[in-house]
């Protein structure tokens, strides 16, 4: 029988901090705290290998408490009720350029087998390439049960997809799922800013935000900012940072190291060491008017951020978003809950039916007597299906400066992953990775859990399965009323 405690075999010893001045310090911290995660789960690590960490993964993530872990009750989380709450102040916060806006736009469409996100049309997707994307991705989820492949195959027909879509992926505007962010996001401050009377130029002169790229992607996305005039953004309140890639790690005799001997293995640390690395000097930027790139200091980037009372990270993937960029009800109650000395909100939503995922997930932790969102790797092979609560990835950050010095102490925790690559050789090799979640900062700081009185379920493009929503979520964004007429002015584009 199990028994609610800290698990010994999982926790034990204080765990390193991560020092983030700058990439240098963060690989030599990061490997420092990696050799304490081993040796406090194997003990003698002289012979060990990465096919050891690989084959043990689920317990060296394992949560610290995975078994007081109980599903949340409605009294332990704040309830948001879209009827009743008064979203004047959120809209002046936006008005006044009060509201900084975050776009993690760094990952790839890995599932998609497409590149990254944000330069991908929906455009691109017709339906002969969603049905065979759609079968391979049917075929290797279910490849144990061949009567279940058969009977979803059997369904996966375009009269059926045609039907989920409401229309042919080829009919919508050939935009970017970038471009399509940015100019939502243009479009509600433009109508926000009439509503109140105020000049929509000045408006959109006001907001700050900050596009988080990858490196491969960087200068074509930036490109398109200095295309597009900046959406009609003010050029040195549009950030840039380009999240910064990690050859894998490996082990000899005992020793962990970066193999730094080739480069064809590199990946990102994930959407936590994207917040780690903010905190550095000389890693955020604007463009200045002479097209070249002026690098902000940490502390400047800090100033900027308490001069605004809320932040709020987008992920690019993010369905409802391309339906109004602004969800007035939650930044209305995350500036209350901030007033509070709340920083952080996590909104909790429904798993996706259709196309279970991993993600946050959110549960109540009864040896910490607190609600908790843990990453699913760290639920011990927990089956997507059998998470009920999961984090939106919409995380509101409050003020959101606290956060960010909190971020800046370097006690974020580092996941561990194993991912398979090659070696310089070109020989099939598996590397160690670090994957730690953005959301691990509600144990930093804190965090209010959200759940609107009407749950919804998570809306995410992350998958085949998924594209025939992301397709009709970019239709009805289409047929916004003036928003083909507002994207032809700032893109000049023929619809």
């Amino acid at each position: 029988m199990r028994v609610c405690g800290v698990n010994k075999s999982v926790i034990t010893g204080k765990e390193p901090p991560l020092v983030l001045a700058s990439f240098e310090t963060y690989i030599k911290s990061s490997l420092e705290n990696l050799k304490w995660q081993l040796k406090r789960y194997f003990g003698d690590t002289s012979k060990l290998s990465v096919e050891d960490v690989r084959d043990n993964l689920a317990r060296l993530n394992a949560y610290e408490n995975i078994d007081c872990l109980k599903e949340i009750e409605k009294e332990h989380i704040t309830i948001l009720d879209e009827n009743e709450i008064d979203t004047r102040e959120a809209e002046e916060v936006v008005l006044k350029g009060e509201f900084f806006w975050e776009h993690a736009a760094a990952g790839e469409a890995t599932r998609l087998g497409a590149g990254t996100k944000y330069v991908l049309k929906l455009s691109d997707f017709p339906v002969e390439r969603i049905i065979n994307l759609r079968k391979r991705e049917i075929e290797k989820d279910f490849k144990s049960d061949p009567a279940t492949v058969k009977k979803l195959i059997s369904e996966l027909t375009g009269k059926n997809l045609l039907k989920q879509m409401e229309c042919r992926p080829e009919d919508i505007l050939p935009l970017t799922l970038g471009a399509r962010h940015m100019l939502q996001m243009a479009y509600d401050i433009v109508k926000l800013a009439k509503k109140h009377g105020k000049n929509p130029e000045e408006v959109l002169k006001k907001q700050k935000m900050l596009l988080v790229m990858n490196g491969p992607t960087a200068e074509r996305i930036i490109n398109d900012f200095i295309r597009h005039n900046f959406f009609g953004f003010n050029r040195k309140t549009v950030f840039f940072m380009i999240q910064k890639s990690f050859p894998g790690i490996d082990i000899k005799n005992g020793e962990s190291f970066y193999d730094t001997s080739h480069e064809r293995h590199y990946r990102l640390h994930n959407h936590g060491q994207m917040v780690m690395q903010k905190t550095q000097d000389n890693v955020i930027f604007y463009i200045d008017d002479d097209k070249s790139r002026r690098y902000l200091k940490s502390k400047e980037f800090e100033n900027i951020l308490g001069t605004v009372k809320d932040l709020v990270s987008y992920n690019i993937e993010d369905m409802d978003y391309l339906a109004g960029s602004i969800d007035w009800q939650s930044l209305a109650l995350s500036l209350e809950l901030g007033k509070q000395g709340y920083a952080m909100t996590m909104e909790i939503v429904g798993q996706n039916p259709l196309k279970p995922q991993k993600g946050g997930a959110c549960f109540r932790d009864d040896n910490k007597k607190r609600v908790v969102m843990i990453e699913s790797n760290q639920l011990m092979g927990m089956k997507e299906e059998d998470i009920k609560h999961l984090n939106k990835n919409f995380n509101h950050y409050p003020n959101p400066v606290i956060a960010f010095r909190a971020v800046k102490e370097g006690k974020m925790h580092l996941h561990i992953d194993v991912k398979h690559s090659v070696d310089r050789n070109g020989n099939p090799k598996n590397y160690i990775y670090f994957c730690t979640p953005q959301g691990d900062i509600n144990f930093l700081v804190k965090t209010a859990y959200i759940m609107r009185k009407k749950v919804k379920q998570i809306a995410n493009w992350k998958s085949p399965a998924t594209t025939p929503a992301a397709v009709k979520a970019c239709f009805k964004q289409d047929y916004q009323k003036g928003f083909k007429e507002f994207v032809e002015k700032i893109l000049k584009l023929t619809a």
